[in-house]
């Protein structure tokens, strides 16, 4: 109500000081869309013409969230732009329009069918019982022919057809009635979440000097969208060059669709503050003063589950969901054909879950706690009822009892964290390693697009114009791909196991512009397992292992030759001996890396010594022992290694 007064209050203050004002409600399309890990910066335009005076334009239906600072207003050529008002709407009209009425009648319609059809089949039932109850000769009609008895029995089977033909057709009518209900009631409660939906108004006051055809430009920022890094990592063959395959999923659940939009990935965070921090000066003694959390530390989680209906189970499509926090709308969305839903990003706290539908009652959940770099899985049960919208059922929120010390049932989220490092040739300090020729990365666009490096942030120009469902799910775009020169080196540790696993490892990795996230890893066409890129890892070198490989084997026995076991006094001298033996059963020359170890004492009544590791480079503080060397196709190599113990009688140790 306060909006529309503040509206009316605009009009009546330009009409006294005699200003006629022409009002203008262009319709407005969504351009373009910058994506950051945590938000998203949207530009629409709407064509408009201006007559000369002054114009109030009013741009509707816009997401509720918009940040009111991040608005910005352009276009309108030769025109000035006087003034720009934020106002959000919170319907509450419970006025039906015709295409609601229509529908309506139209279900009144179908359920008067369903009654006669019902109607119907309870008359079939009430002939077929007495059929059934008159086809039983008496035992004292004797006098029958067997003419007359076939007559009759013929008489019952032709009836009897004809009454479960009947009765079929008719269950297959009321099955399409039913199933046309309920598309009417889906229809119904769309336009019925519409009108409910809380959403923000701009209005622009502009002059105009003459008659112009223009367009008027608006960007603003808007908390519920963002977008995620993953990476398929592919070999084919350990001849060939790794393949890199960047993707992003993006999401946003801003109450409107993103249709053929131009989007922008960006590592940057408009969420972090812009001010130098101040360094305060350091008492020793003195009890430091505790500072407000800064914006950046903000978390956001996600909040998944299904819609479904209390009695049946079904799942309800196209159900109304809203998160509200402190009496506002901090977003919504509406459950799928399968009634599952997800609502993401959202802020850290405690929230008001509301779900409507028309046909069921509406329902309030309080309390539901949405924790940072978390998902809340919650499931809502609707009960059908023709309730009045308006009166909610009322829910506490249970903590669930698989994790009785956390408020939510949770999962990783990754890439929700706000200000995400990114690893960049600007974003990180040149790091000297030795000299080396340079290597050629080969790269294919999948999407037509521009990287852009501004200050320390990425940003992938879009091309291609893409759509985003307004429904909290991860959309795919695979951006790129690029062929990388790597070393391939088998990595095996037989103590722990007979297996020896390939590792592909990138030097000079900085210049790829990796960001942290999740990578599939793909070796020969097979999946093979997840990993996960950290950009803020120091080495030089990134590892990305592919799995295990059959064709090389490795195993592990003890030494008989070398065992044995003495007793001096009060103590015990015993040796163990350890025999591995490597086998490269590839048609091809393979590096491996082979690690064991020497058992490590830190008490004086036990010693060990190290009776030799041929080849072997040794840690000593640590007992490591690593291997590295290269294995032609067929061959295979043995390594040796043995060590002493000596400890008191009293102990019993493992010397494995």
């Amino acid at each position: 109500m306060k909006k529309i007064i503040s509206f009316i209050l605009i009009l009546i203050t330009l009409n006294t000081v005699g200003q006629s004002v022409d009002t203008l409600k262009p319709q407005s399309v969504i351009t373009d869309a910058t994506v950051f890990f945590s938000g998203a910066q949207i530009t629409r335009n709407a064509k408009i013409r201006l007559k000369p005076g002054k114009h109030l334009i009013l741009i509707d239906k816009l997401p509720f969230e918009i940040n009111q600072q991040s608005i910005q207003v352009s276009g309108i050529k030769e025109s000035k732009i006087l003034s720009v008002k934020h106002l959000t709407v919170i319907p509450s009209s419970t006025i039906k329009d015709k295409k609601e009425k229509d529908i309506e009648a139209g279900i009144k319609t179908i359920e008067d069918r369903i009654k006669n059809l019902k109607s119907k089949i309870s008359v079939y039932d009430i002939e077929e019982k007495i059929l059934l109850e008159n086809s039983n000769l008496s035992s004292t009609e004797t006098t029958k022919t067997v003419a007359e008895i076939r007559m009759a029995a013929d008489f019952y089977r032709e009836r009897f057809n004809e009454i479960r033909q009947d009765k079929l057709r008719l269950a297959v009518e009321l099955e399409n009635a039913g199933n046309t209900i309920k598309e009417q009631y889906i229809e119904l409660n769309k336009i019925f979440a519409e009108k409910q939906r809380a959403y923000s108004q701009i209005l622009v006051l502009a002059e105009s000097e003459k008659e112009v055809g223009t367009e008027i430009v608006i960007s603003y920022y808007i908390p519920s969208a963002g977008w995620e890094p993953f990476y398929d990592f592919r070999v084919d063959d350990v001849n060939k060059p790794l393949s890199i395959v960047y993707n992003a999923n993006v999401y946003q659940s801003s109450g409107e669709d993103w249709k053929n939009v131009k989007i922008r990935l960006s590592t940057s965070n408009p969420s972090l503050s812009g001010e130098v921090p101040v360094l305060d000066p350091w008492y020793l003694g003195r009890t430091p003063q505790m500072k407000k959390p800064d914006q950046s530390g903000n978390m956001s989680g996600v909040i998944k589950g299904k819609v479904i209906d209390k009695d049946t189970k079904e799942p309800i499509p196209f159900a109304t969901v809203i998160a509200e926090i402190n009496g506002n709308q901090a977003g919504g969305t509406t459950s799928d054909f399968d009634g599952n839903y997800t609502l993401k990003p959202l802020a850290a706290g405690y929230y008001n879950m509301k779900l409507s539908f028309v046909g069921y009652q509406p329902m309030l959940m309080s309390g539901v706690n949405i924790r940072p770099n978390q998902i809340t899985f919650q499931n809502f049960e609707m009960k059908s009822s023709m309730v009045e919208i308006g009166t909610f059922e009322v829910t506490d929120y249970k903590v669930p009892l698989v994790d009785k010390d956390k408020a939510v049932m949770v999962g990783t989220v990754s890439g929700l964290e706000s200000g995400r490092p990114n690893r960049s040739s600007l974003a990180m300090t040149t790091q000297v390693r030795g000299a080396s020729a340079p290597k050629k990365v080969i790269t294919t666009d999948y999407i037509s697009n521009t990287l852009r490096t501004e200050v320390a942030n990425l940003e992938y120009v879009i091309e291609i114009p893409y759509s985003i469902p307004s429904d909290g799910q991860d959309y795919t775009l695979r951006i790129k791909e690029s062929g990388v020169p790597v070393e391939y080196v088998h990595h095996a540790i037989p103590k722990l196991g007979n297996d020896v696993f390939l590792m592909a490892e990138l030097t000079d990795w900085s210049s790829l512009n990796l960001l942290s996230g999740k990578s599939g890893i793909y070796y020969q066409g097979t999946y093979v397992g997840e990993s996960f890129i950290d950009a803020e890892e120091s080495s030089d070198t990134l590892r990305i292992s592919l799995g295990r490989d059959k064709s090389v084997t490795i195993s592990r026995e003890g030494d008989k030759e070398k065992f044995d076991k003495k007793t001096f006094g009060n103590n015990i001298r015993e040796v163990s001996g350890w025999k591995i033996t490597v086998r490269n059963n590839k048609n091809s020359v393979v590096r491996l890396i082979v690690e064991d170890q020497y058992p490590v004492s830190e008490r004086k009544s036990i010693q060990v010594e190290q009776l030799g590791a041929p080849d072997a480079k040794v840690e000593n503080t640590t007992g490591r022992l690593t291997w590295k060397f290269e294995l032609q196709p067929g061959e295979k190599k043995e390594l040796n290694f043995s060590y002493s113990v000596k400890y008191p009688k009293y102990e019993h140790l493992m010397l494995d």
